[in-house]
């Protein structure tokens, strides 16, 4: 458009005067009575303006009579001069920026004489109280006051960009622009489009180096009349956008806040985070805002007074953190349940908003999934955060030349203590008892928040970030929370069991290790063994999880936890003991003695092994004859483990070490875990023991013991056959002596019917009739020495006899070869008789003729 440059000089004079009239056009307006404007300037003596022809200026001219005109003058049927128009001012800007973007070389002449006019435009402050009949005129002023302010900004920002030095004609107005918007915002209407460009401008300013104008009208702003307004759409529609800017400006002033201020602000930003009707992403903005305002209350405690009164903030945004997971705690259940239906759906929330949005035509909410992922977002915001509050309310009244302040919640790093006459007093490093209640929200509802994360890579993130709020704690403080919040996390840990790994991390602590061990283990003993009468209950697998936890972490520092444990020692033992013998299932109560004398065996434990001396009998009792009876083989192996791994010295188990022989012969006739345990064992007793006290302790089963180590010599890739060869070595000539002793062999009983007749009768129906005691019957009959039995019934019985025998012996029906076959089958039975009837009297005689009787007879 280069044709219309030549108009474009003339139309931003017109907008200077404009600007330069506007005072006298709010006051024409607004102010009771005549208002008298003075004659408008000639063009050539306007400051700063250039000349222009009076042909130019005619017909913007304003009317000689304007100081006769009254409020009332611009009533109906009469028309309003453009240079007193609210509306031609609220459009001027835009039009002026539009005309800057096109002609670039308009700019360096027009701003210095523009920008004061503009200035000066948006700082007037209109009327304290408007008439009825003039609200529109006041709506009008407002407007073309933020349209001005709006554009402006947005010409600012226009022209920085494109000319670097333009920031320096802004720079002497930075105090009045910034003073002008919060102006706005305390005399503007309740307009929601209003409001919301003024917000908008204040955006604007944020994002540039003019924001330090801002910094001293901080109180203002913490008002929420001024910052939202006091109408109703207002406050349902522009409270994200404000509190969001007012976030942005106490971050950029957070260390120049007095205590007085910084109360104010954690009041106003953690009713916000608990208010439903605010989204989560605001909610996450107001946790954040606290989180950075941690590190400058602590930096105030400088006395004694400051530091009760930082300590109070610093206990009011922890409570705001702790009442978050609490609410959570009840609305994540839902949110998983939605999640696992796959249901894209609102929640209850969203669902009750839904006629405000309709009236206000606002957005609809984000799906589901935005909620789950902006719900994960605040979670670990404020997990994060516990951390850094928690660990300024621990060291709040520690003299800041002793601790290093860190936001992150880390370690203090101490320094030369400061000295006696100190106006600090004495030192308090820890929580006290209501913040001890408090913190325990953490505990209590805070890891029920954690089920939400089901990635493992932001599971495993967020229990180490969990694990890390307490292991950060003074070790009283530890103890005093847990011993609140065990039955709660126990639950949650059934229900979820990832969260055990907050067990493992802190049994690995050195700072907090032992007091947590200490508040774990009289836990677990006082109410949680009668769970293990259910060995498949989830809760019987979590106290057997954490009993693992616990002994394998005492067990790698026994002189630290030896006295921890030793009162709790032989409960368990006698508890397990009790209920083995009792209970139908005694699987778990064996499983935690195995644990218990695992992690036993594995350290120097001289009070607790010398505690459990008395027990060892019993206990022994009680396993061997539980491995005489009718067991599971899962019991069977774990019998077997717990009877040679026993907690005690070698000096204690001599006088039980012949009972424990026949667990080692099984043990090495088992599966290769016992196979290993027997060996180790068996070598362990080879070369502590003296020959001559260990062999009548092994003369029962030496014969076992060497057969056992013989089946294990087989080559490699074998494992054991090494170790069994080196054994049969120690053991030197014992490993023979037992080939003189006859072998005890299998010997298999005569089933209960050794012969049987299958019978059938019609139609057919077979039947079996055992004969058995027909047989012994028949063989007393033919044996009796006395003769009263008549012959004919001793005929039948041999002749019975003959036939059940050739059945047996698979003989055909007549033998031919009666010489071979009776004397071989009479040597046979001679050999079976009992050697007293061996003397040479008739009975002989009588024997191998009843033998051969029995051959030579046809059969039945």
């Amino acid at each position: 458009m280069p044709t219309q440059e030549t108009e474009v000089q003339p139309f931003l004079d017109f907008v200077c005067k404009i600007y330069q009239n506007f005072r006298l056009t709010v006051s024409h307006f607004f102010e009771s009575g005549a208002v008298v404007a003075p004659a408008m300037p000639p063009p050539s003596s306007m400051s700063g303006l250039p000349s222009l022809g009076s042909e130019d200026v005619k017909p913007m001219e304003m009317p000689d009579q304007v100081g006769s005109s009254t409020p009332s003058s611009t009533g109906a049927g009469q028309l309003n001069p453009s240079t007193r128009s609210f509306k031609i001012v609220t459009e001027s800007p835009l039009v002026v920026m539009f005309l800057f973007q096109l002609y670039n070389r308009l700019v360096q002449t027009n701003i210095p004489q523009l920008l004061p006019l503009m200035v000066a435009a948006i700082s007037v402050p209109g009327p304290d109280k408007v008439p009825p009949h003039l609200k529109t005129h006041f709506t009008e002023l407002k407007g073309a006051q933020v349209k001005h302010l709006s554009t402006h900004a947005l010409t600012v920002s226009f022209l920085t960009y494109l000319l670097k030095s333009f920031a320096d004609y802004i720079r002497p107005h930075e105090e009045s622009i910034c003073k002008s918007i919060v102006n706005l915002l305390v005399t503007c209407s309740d307009s929601v489009s209003i409001r919301k460009e003024l917000l908008i401008a204040l955006k604007h300013v944020l994002g540039t180096d003019f924001k330090r104008g801002l910094f001293p009208l901080i109180d203002t702003l913490l008002e929420e009349r001024v910052l939202v307004g006091i109408g109703r759409a207002c406050f349902e529609t522009l409270r994200p956008l404000a509190y969001s800017l007012l976030a942005e400006i106490v971050h950029h002033v957070r260390g120049d806040l007095s205590l007085s201020q910084l109360s104010r602000i954690i009041y106003l930003f953690s009713s916000n985070m608990h208010d439903a009707s605010l989204s989560l992403s605001i909610h996450t903005t107001c946790a954040r805002l606290m989180l950075n305002l941690v590190e400058p209350i602590f930096e105030k405690g400088v006395d004694l007074q400051s530091m009760d009164e930082a300590r109070i903030l610093l206990g009011r945004i922890l409570d705001a953190f702790v009442g978050k997971f609490s609410t959570f705690k009840r609305t994540i259940p839902q949110l998983l349940e939605d999640v696992e239906e796959g249901k894209e759906r609102s929640t209850l929330k969203l669902k009750l908003e839904l006629p405000v949005q309709a009236v206000l035509n606002i957005q609809v909410p984000v799906e589901h999934s935005k909620e789950v992922s902006d719900c994960k977002h605040l979670i670990k915001t404020l997990v994060m955060g516990m951390k850094t509050i928690i660990w300024s309310i621990t060291h709040a009244h520690l003299p800041r030349s002793q601790v290093s302040p860190s936001a992150h919640g880390t370690p203090s790093q101490m320094l030369p203590a400061t000295p006696p006459n100190s106006s600090v007093g004495q030192p308090f490093k820890g929580l006290r008892e209501e913040e001890v209640w408090r913190a325990s929200g953490v505990l209590k509802s805070g890891v029920r928040c954690l089920a939400l994360f089901k990635e493992k890579d932001e599971e495993r993130e967020m229990i180490h970030l969990f694990s890390q709020i307490l292991a950060i704690m003074e070790p009283r403080d530890l103890m005093d929370m847990f011993s609140l919040c065990m039955p709660e996390l126990f639950e949650c840990m059934v229900s979820n069991t990832q969260l055990v790994h907050i067990v493992s991390t802190l049994l690995q602590a050195p700072k907090v290790f032992r007091p947590f061990a200490d508040v774990l283990v009289n836990f677990l003993v006082s109410s949680k063994l009668d769970a293990l009468k259910h060995p498949d209950s989830p809760a019987a697998k979590l106290v057997l999880h954490l009993f693992r936890f616990l002994f394998g972490a005492v067990a790698k520092a026994p002189a630290d936890c030896e006295r921890i444990l030793q009162p709790h020692v032989s409960v368990i033992v006698e508890t397990c003991m009790k209920n083995a013998s009792e209970v139908e299932r005694p699987l778990g109560y064996l499983q935690l003695l195995r644990t218990m004398f695992r992690a036993l065996a594995g350290g120097k434990f001289e009070l607790l092994l010398r505690d459990l001396i008395p027990t060892l009998q019993p206990c022994l009792n009680m396993l061997l004859a539980m491995l005489e009876g009718p067991t599971a083989e899962e019991m069977r192996d774990l019998l077997l483990e717990l009877c040679l791994t026993l907690p005690a010295r070698l000096s204690s188990l001599l006088p039980h070490l012949p009972r424990l022989m026949k667990p080692l012969v099984m043990c090495l006739n088992g599966s290769d875990e016992l196979v290993s345990l027997g060996l180790r064992t068996l070598e362990f007793w080879i070369d502590s023991l003296n020959p001559d006290f260990l062999e009548p302790s092994m003369a029962n089963v030496m014969s076992e013991v060497i057969l056992a180590l013989w089946s294990h010599l087989r080559p490699a890739p074998y494992p054991w056959g090494g170790k069994s060869l080196q054994l049969l070595g120690k053991l030197g000539g014992r490993n023979r002596r037992f080939l003189k002793e006859p072998l005890a062999l299998e010997c298999k009983e005569n089933p209960e019917h050794g012969l049987r007749l299958i019978l059938t009768f019609e139609p057919e129906t077979p039947f079996l009739v055992p004969l058995d005691r027909c047989i012994n019957l028949a063989i007393a009959a033919v044996m009796n020495k006395n003769s009263s039995m008549d012959a004919f019934y001793r005929k039948q019985a041999l002749k019975f006899l003959q036939v059940c025998l050739s059945s047996q012996l698979d003989l055909p029906g007549r033998v031919t070869d009666d010489g071979l076959i009776s004397k071989h089958l009479s040597t046979v039975l001679v050999s079976s008789v009992d050697p007293s009837w061996g003397r040479s009297d008739a009975s002989d005689v009588k024997v191998c003729l009843v033998t051969n009787s029995i051959l030579n007879l046809d059969p039945l």
